[in-house]
């Protein structure tokens, strides 16, 4: 008897939980037999039911058997839209017509078929877009939309009222919209790959002696001109690239001992250039980059073999032109000057370590293409 008693008491207070987890509002229902039932009313959408709460009692109605409901003050007939029933009170009517569910939800239709519930807990950046694809024949209700900051249900009859007496027509961009698109301006940005050859000037511990080392060198890398650059931007850009410096076996007479050594020079810069004549077919443009090397060794100094690597924080300023092509992208060509940087290397060679240090100062010669 006990266990019984705890399982009725378990099974009321889950009951009465549910129940009171709805919200209720004092009104009434009238069924299709035009009865009338008081009391404490819930509706739930979901599942397109009435409860009915009188006495502690629930009972629950399908919406195919109820022909209207009163929720406070506030009449609800029941409208089948889109093969859905809603109990709504209609506030404003025409071409598009907005109707009251409860104080936070409404539900708008438009003669085109299209509808939608507005929920008044959604954010303000959401309904203008649900609002906008229902009334997009009507193209200067768009501003409104976008100036409304607090939507509430004034706010929702205006905007119904604006489409009502709208002159219709199809989509295009408002005056405020092309100014806003012009304000906030995509990024300009390419990709651009690149091709050169350019000279290392040499030299060997505190010599000031050089030699030429030939190189060629191939380029890859990405400009941008953000649209936060603002009347500067096509003007000023980003730019990051990388690039593979490569020479072959040379022997040098510029040191004590005979050194004969390739070295391969692998960069990664981050820098900024300044086109002139943005709209023209010729843009000179200035830059410079900062960045890294890394340099890698491989020869013998007096016979002695070595394979090592190196590596600098680098400078490199430039100055060219991008000239402007018939389908739209841009070849572009530019001297580069790399400022003199310092490898401090060594190597063991049997039981000793061999030094050498090596400055390289290099000019390149390059032709990118942008795409």
């Amino acid at each position: 008897m006990k266990n019984k008693f705890l399982l009725c008491m378990v099974i009321l207070l889950c009951t009465i939980s549910s129940t009171h987890a709805q919200n209720f509002t004092k009104g009434s229902i009238t069924t299709l037999d035009n009865s009338l039932h008081e009391g404490r009313i819930s509706i739930d959408y979901k599942t397109q039911k009435v409860v009915l709460k009188k006495n502690l009692k629930a009972t629950t109605y399908s919406f195919d058997k109820i022909k209207s409901i009163v929720l406070g003050n506030l009449s609800l007939d029941k409208q089948n839209i889109d093969n859905t029933n809603y109990f709504v009170s209609a506030i404003e009517s025409g071409k598009g017509t907005l109707y009251k569910i409860n104080e936070k939800q409404y539900l708008i239709t438009v003669d085109n078929g299209k509808n939608a519930v507005i929920d008044l807990q959604d954010s303000n950046a959401k309904i203008p877009g649900t609002l906008a694809v229902l009334f997009e024949d009507c193209n200067t209700i768009r501003d409104l939309l976008n100036a409304e900051d607090n939507f509430n249900e004034a706010a929702l009859q205006k905007i119904i009222t604006t489409y009502n007496s709208c002159s219709y027509s199809a989509y295009a961009p408002t005056e405020r919209e092309v100014k806003n698109a012009n304000t906030h301006n995509t990024d300009q940005a390419s990709f651009y790959i690149g091709l050169g050859g350019g000279l290392n000037s040499v030299s060997f511990f505190e010599s000031s002696d050089t030699e030429s080392l030939a190189a060629g060198q191939f380029t890859i890398g990405v400009i941008a001109s953000p649209s936060f650059f603002g009347p500067i931007q096509g003007n000023l850009f980003v730019t990051l690239e990388g690039n593979v410096s490569l020479s072959g076996d040379n022997d040098f007479g510029n040191t004590d001992a005979p050194v004969s050594f390739s070295v391969n020079t692998f960069r990664a810069l981050l820098g900024l250039e300044y086109q002139f004549n943005k709209t023209g077919k010729i843009k000179p443009f200035i830059g410079v980059s900062g960045g890294v090397t890394s340099d890698s060794f491989e020869g013998n100094v007096d016979g002695l073999a070595f394979d090592i690597s190196g590596g600098n924080p680098i400078v490199a300023p430039r100055i060219g032109a991008r000239f402007a092509l018939p389908n739209k992208k841009n070849i572009g060509v530019s001297l580069t000057y790399i400022a003199e940087y310092e490898n401090n290397l060594s190597f063991p060679a049997g039981d000793i370590i061999v030094p050498l240090i090596v400055n390289s100062e290099y000019f390149t010669l390059g032709v990118n293409y942008y795409f």
